[in-house]
């Protein structure tokens, strides 16, 4: 496992059918949990990997890599994405 906080040319988006059976078998989560998370692929030239997630959003802008509440930050939601359960 290998954990990135900054990705160059980051793509992000929704796994694919093959791709999300491979990461909820990983995640070891049973078929009734399935439903609540969505598998979401990271790809980019400073590595790649995969997030299982109950929802998520990607913003543009702001200093702080990992986010913040501080509202002085101008921000933009790209992509937003939830479970259909």
């Amino acid at each position: 496992m290998q954990l990135v906080q900054q990705y160059k040319s980051i793509e992000l988006c929704s796994a694919s059918e093959t791709e999300a059976e491979e990461i909820l078998d990983f995640s070891g989560i049973g078929p009734s949990g399935r439903e609540l998370h969505l598998p979401v692929v990271l790809r980019s030239r400073s590595g790649s990997g995969f997030v299982l997630c109950r929802s998520v959003t990607a913003e543009r802008g702001g200093e702080d890599p990992v986010g913040s509440e501080a509202e002085d930050e101008e921000r933009t939601v790209i992509w937003s994405s939830r479970p259909r359960a």
